[in-house]
């Protein structure tokens, strides 16, 4: 339980931390930097929600600069819950704890809305699908949207099947299905709409998988549902997924075309009231946006240097601001009262497989509270540097010496917290 409310405070933090980037890049006029981009950031808010970088980190800065830890590790000691030879080294832990009743209680009702979140998305997917296929009817492989689909696969070196149909309970074309992908156009011969420009839009984002990426954001909305930020993240993902598509489509484009393009959205624009986005890719969109959309499509231009370097910049920036984030958030995860004690517990009666004739087994952070009042200094086994001072850990491949053959000026530096200490020493000196 300690591990997922640290995973937990971690993902959300981190990912939250992204999102307030994109806030304030809200700021900035949204010219400044292209569509794509910001499509970019939203995705990687999305990964920082769900994936856990700080893990990652972490590991890394342990294999490349503690040693003697995998040292230990390789003699097969198996190290307790409140073991925290990884934590307590670069003196960044927080002293925080939170009673394991009041942990039982927010672990509860975590999972009561998780669950809760995660039911309602299912239903109203499975109710949105089966309305679809209801009310679907083929399309001929003879018809000029069959053509269109074939030819324009090709062109953007989409190799999978992808299945074209009419539905009579839309009004504006979509996109659904992760694993049998589909394209709906609407039923009405009245909507003025150019075929070809429809179905390249949804190719698009067929090809850069944005319907996996909506799956992803809707995770992060389970995982997450007591965050207000990912539910701004679900929404804002779903705006630059269309403005970086519409990049993208009208960007081989005459000017006169992208104002056919521009004509096409305004036509199908009332149709997309009641679509749920969260589930599909759309080429309508919220009207509220459209103005932005139209002015966006209209002037996009060539990238500059300058402008990808900013942009490029401005994503890398974000990264490593949403990583230390993330690190710092699971060094300062309060612990849960309890769970060290408890574990020590199992191994005072014998459940424990560690060799009581290991060098040392647990550093001072490892102990209970009460161990750590009743430890001395000279109980302890020490590191020695390069220059023979006292330290937690060294990356020389040098042994643990005991308190007695330590010099005077190494005693005087010798402190508890420094100390690694055998586990036969604590079961004997709590048996006192």
């Amino acid at each position: 339980m300690s591990h997922f409310l640290e995973l937990l405070v971690t993902l959300t933090v981190a990912g939250s931390t992204v999102v307030g980037c994109i806030l304030l890049l809200r700021l900035i006029s949204p010219h400044v930097f292209p569509a794509k981009w910001r499509y970019v950031i939203g995705k990687m808010a999305v990964w920082f929600y769900v994936f856990p970088i700080a893990f990652i980190v972490k590991w890394l800065i342990q294999l490349l600069t503690l040693k003697p830890v995998l040292d230990v590790l390789t003699l097969g000691i198996s190290i307790p819950i409140r073991e925290t030879s990884t934590r307590r080294q670069t003196g960044l832990i927080s002293e925080q704890t939170i009673p394991d009743e009041t942990a039982w209680i927010l672990l509860i009702l975590w999972g009561m809305g998780a669950l809760t979140f995660a039911i309602w998305q299912m239903y109203c997917y499975h109710r949105f699908m089966r309305r679809m296929k209801d009310t679907n009817s083929p399309v001929s492989k003879d018809s000029e949207a069959a053509k269109q689909l074939a030819s324009l696969k090709r062109v953007l070196g989409i190799n999978g099947s992808v299945q074209l149909a009419y539905s009579s309970s839309i009004k504006s074309p979509v996109l659904v299905g992760l694993l049998k992908p589909t394209i709906f156009l609407p039923m009405s011969d009245k909507l003025d709409m150019d075929l070809g420009m429809v179905i390249h839009h949804e190719l698009v984002h067929l090809k850069r998988k944005d319907l996996m990426i909506k799956m992803l954001v809707l995770g992060a909305g389970a995982l997450h549902w007591f965050n207000p930020f990912v539910h701004f993240l679900r929404k804002d993902i779903h705006i630059w997924s269309e403005l970086s598509c519409d990049e993208e489509v009208v960007e081989e484009m005459s000017y006169a075309e992208r104002k056919r393009y521009g004509e096409t959205i305004l036509n199908v624009m009332i149709g997309s009231r009641g679509l749920p986005v969260r589930f599909c890719a759309s080429l309508s969109g919220d009207g509220k946006q459209l103005k932005r959309r139209l002015a966006m499509m209209l002037n996009v231009k060539k990238l500059k240097k300058h402008t990808v370097f900013m942009a490029a910049t401005t994503i890398l920036v974000i990264g490593a601001i949403g990583t230390s984030t993330a690190v710092w958030a699971a060094k300062s995860t309060p612990e849960i009262e309890g769970v060290g004690t408890e574990q020590f517990a199992t191994e005072e009666k014998g459940g424990s497989h560690i060799d009581d004739n290991a060098a040392y087994d647990y550093t001072f952070e490892g102990l209970s509270p009460e161990q750590q009042k009743r430890v001395t200094k000279e109980m302890a086994q020490y590191y020695l540097d390069e220059q023979g001072n006292v330290v937690h850990f060294t990356d020389l491949d040098t042994k643990s010496v005991p308190f007695e053959s330590l010099n005077a000026e190494q005693q005087q530096q010798a402190t508890k917290e420094l100390g690694h200490y055998s586990l036969r020493k604590v079961r004997k000196l709590n048996n006192k």
